[in-house]
């Protein structure tokens, strides 16, 4: 199964799952519409929450087609499958607060089925997008420096799946809070370093008019930098393509490097125009054959 093929096959099983729990969702929907708490702030947000499950995963596989009207191509698929499952997961989280809040609150006589039954349907699609992803075929089987560079890409679109993995300990342990650059750095490193055996830190480039920039890592074997920004501020779109295009002209003048990889983390969506920052940056630069930004999470266009 190639990328194309595994596009088209998760949009059909995903409008499947959709057309076979439509029945089941409109029950609830009219579960909802009845309920006499209608007032109260858990059913507010429980409402609320299943309101966007109802439309966004009847919407979600569009008209079936790549290209077609939502997704251009199988990448694009494949970033806004991200979000949607990073969307399902934040709808279990609002579940789980809620839920929570009540039984602090209010003891055994809150209804605890009706936010149970919501929370089912939330699990159903996110077990089915993690199905679909869970199908993708794998790019480094493909072999040689494609492979790779594909592998460092999607390690790179996932790169928040990994920092919200480290949230929370299985058994209380000390986690890991993702919190700046720094931070983004130690993680990925440890996620490289399960790839690819060669991962040199901070390699310095050749000075190009007085000066010179230093990535976060080097691959030699594939000749590949990486480098990593954390958003903090909407205006930081705005630095980091001025800081990028500079440093575009130092990597290239590197003639051990052929292929960049830029990772922006961005978990609190504080950019703007996180689509038109990749776009705009990716592509080949002067002495560089391709690079390649990825804002994590991803966004759809």
């Amino acid at each position: 199964m190639n990328e194309m093929e595994w596009a088209l096959f998760g949009l059909g099983y995903l409008r499947t799952a959709r057309r076979s729990a439509h029945e089941e969702l409109n029950h609830v929907m009219d579960e909802l519409r009845g309920h006499g708490a209608r007032h109260q702030l858990w059913f507010s947000r429980t409402k609320n929450v299943f309101q966007s499950l109802y439309h966004y995963s009847d919407e979600f596989p569009s008209d079936g087609k790549i290209p077609g009207e939502r997704f251009g191509s199988p990448t694009g698929f494949a970033q806004e499958l991200d979000g949607y499952e990073a969307f399902l997961d934040g709808m279990l989280t609002e579940l789980n607060d809620v839920d929570q809040q009540l039984r602090d609150g209010e003891g055994a006589d809150w209804p605890a089925f009706l936010i149970g039954t919501v929370r089912e349907r939330v699990v159903y699609f996110l077990d089915a997008v993690r199905y679909v992803k869970g199908s993708r075929p794998t790019p480094a089987t493909s072999g040689g420096p494609d492979g790779e560079l594909s592998l460092l890409v999607r390690l790179a679109e996932r790169f928040h799946e990994s920092a919200l993995a480290l949230k929370k300990h299985p058994h209380g342990g000390v986690t890991l809070t993702i919190a700046n650059e720094w931070d983004c750095q130690y993680l990925f490193h440890s996620i490289l370093k399960a790839y690819f055996r060669d991962v040199r830190l901070e390699e310095w480039n050749p000075s190009v008019a007085g000066s010179t920039a230093r990535c976060e890592f080097f691959l030699k074997d594939i000749r590949a930098m990486i480098e990593l920004k954390f958003a903090r501020v909407p205006e930081d779109q705005k630095r980091f393509k001025t800081e990028l295009l500079t440093d575009f002209a130092d990597y290239g003048a590197n003639t051990g490097v052929d292929y960049l990889i830029v990772l922006v983390y961005d978990p609190e969506h504080k950019l703007p125009a996180a689509v038109q920052l990749q776009a705009d940056l990716s592509g080949p630069h002067k002495g560089l054959k391709d690079v390649r930004v990825v804002v994590s999470p991803p966004r759809a266009p």
